[in-house]
């Protein structure tokens, strides 16, 4: 039986997850906001190249504004910013009432995070990313999978995506192990330019992740540096190293352990060679930052935990005052 899969926010990373279920023989949709990316996607079809193999593909797939003109999927992926979250969970609410597998596809802290820590106290809600509780209503730690990407792509322009580099997508339960659910969604993705693979630990696997963006990611968006202009400069990279370790002994005190050290973790993302964060993509586009989800959660885990976090909180501090001044209206720290 085909899959019927619908992306919620098919950009970048949506967009590349739309062919790669394609590929694997599922019904796709798109589910988006009003604009010229999903205008031209509508009238023009997909464009989706690949940068490793020197491919392109251009796919047809029923697209929608709003939820109620589409069919009711068997799994909705949510691959929007933090700050898109809670829109993208409204827009589907009537399905996931209906009980449609979610698949949230995201950077940064997840808001259903604390729910599962055993040592984070009475209060579940991470306010920083979920400041009314709408979104652990909604789509409780139970109810959703998490999903880790580890592949890179790019939005060229309306209705053209390049897949860059990368193809494994985690996917797992915050609760733990491997449900019935994650092995049907790892089974719809079984062919194309990304590959899933079930995760028995997914807040760990986010966690990892996390690390490598929690520093990088703000500096970038300060500076406009690239990955190795940062690492390369001996003075940065220490306020690197030190965010990383803050952030670790955050993951430490609500039992989620990394393997990797700092100088280890800094040094994989060198080796990659020269490129500009997400962040730093959507600061030169004038976008809102995913700040909050990246790095304002982190430090209110330290606060709940009693972790000192002070290059977090400079860092944090910088980049949301230039957030407000941008217009932005970024929290000036929850």
């Amino acid at each position: 039986m085909r899959h019927r899969i619908t992306i919620v926010g098919p950009g970048a990373v949506g967009a590349t997850l739309a062919g790669a279920f394609a590929a694997s023989d599922a019904d796709v949709s798109l589910l988006g906001r009003p604009g010229p990316h999903l205008d031209a996607i509508t009238a023009q079809g997909l464009v989706l190249r690949s940068r490793e193999t020197r491919t392109e593909h251009r796919h047809r797939f029923p697209t929608a504004y709003d939820a109620g003109r589409l069919p009711v999927p068997d799994l909705a992926v949510l691959c929007v910013k933090g700050q898109h979250l809670l829109e993208a969970a409204r827009s589907i609410r009537a399905w996931i009432e209906h009980g449609v597998d979610v698949l949230v596809v995201a950077n940064g802290v997840p808001w259903w995070l604390l729910s599962t820590a055993d040592d984070a106290g009475e209060d579940p809600v991470l306010r920083s990313v979920d400041p009314e509780r709408e979104l652990l209503d909604l789509l409780p730690a139970e109810r959703v999978m998490a999903g880790v990407a580890h592949f890179s792509s790019a939005l060229d322009g309306p209705g053209h995506v390049t897949h860059v580099s990368g193809t494994r997508l985690i996917v797992g339960d915050p609760v733990g192990g491997v449900s019935d659910r994650v092995a049907r969604c790892t089974a719809a993705l079984s062919a194309g330019p990304v590959h899933a693979e079930p995760g028995t630990d997914i807040r760990r696997d986010i966690w990892d992740k996390l690390l490598g963006n929690v520093n990088l990611n703000p500096v970038s968006a300060l500076t406009g540096a690239t990955t190795a202009d940062i690492l390369d400069d001996p003075e940065v990279r220490r306020v690197c190293v030190a965010m990383f370790e803050e952030t670790a002994a955050v993951g430490a005190a609500l039992g989620i352990k990394s393997a990797m050290t700092a100088e280890e973790r800094l040094d994989v993302t060198r080796s990659l060679g020269a490129f500009r964060t997400s962040m730093l993509q959507d600061a030169d586009r004038g976008r809102p930052l995913e700040l909050d989800a990246v790095v304002g959660a982190v430090r209110e885990l330290a606060r709940r935990t009693g972790v000192p976090s002070p290059f977090l909180d400079a860092v944090h501090g910088l980049l949301a005052l230039r957030e407000r001044v941008r217009g932005h209206d970024e929290t000036p720290g929850t």
